[in-house]
């Protein structure tokens, strides 16, 4: 059963990351950016949350407050459920659908190695079945 390191193994964006007293401008700035979605927020090098798109939305935009002063720790999600690499990709999936989420982070060995997205599981699942139809197709062909 492929794992959540079989598809970072293939993936190519690097982690983004910003500390928890970043500004909320600043942040989405950066999303901006690197045209992401999500960022893990750090407390030195400890991962301590996460902070998305939806959270300005809903936490910033909604309630009237003010991205300039308000900062990435005031509003980020901190009750994510973290990933091990060596998880299968169909928890992966049925975390994500069950608790509403598009990403989850993804630790090794206790250490945060990277991000998980929807995106990147269903990447993943196309080019698995892609893999699939060619080599039916090359089998048929032999026939």
């Amino acid at each position: 059963m492929p794992t959540v390191h079989d598809l970072l193994h293939n993936k190519n964006r690097k982690l983004i990351t910003v500390s928890s007293n970043t500004s909320i401008i600043d942040a989405l700035k950066m999303m901006a950016d690197y045209n992401i979605g999500c960022l893990i927020v750090l407390e030195g090098d400890h991962y301590i949350g996460m902070f998305t798109e939806r959270d300005y939305a809903r936490k910033i935009v909604l309630e009237g407050r003010n991205s300039q002063t308000t900062t990435v720790d005031e509003i980020m999600v901190t009750d994510i459920p973290l990933l091990d690499s060596k998880d299968s990709i169909e928890l992966c999936s049925k975390i994500m659908t069950e608790k509403t989420l598009r990403y989850l982070p993804v630790f090794e060995n206790g250490k945060l190695i990277n991000l998980i997205s929807q995106s990147d599981i269903i990447k993943h699942t196309i080019d698995t079945q892609k893999s699939l139809i060619e080599h039916l197709q090359d089998y048929m062909n032999l026939k």
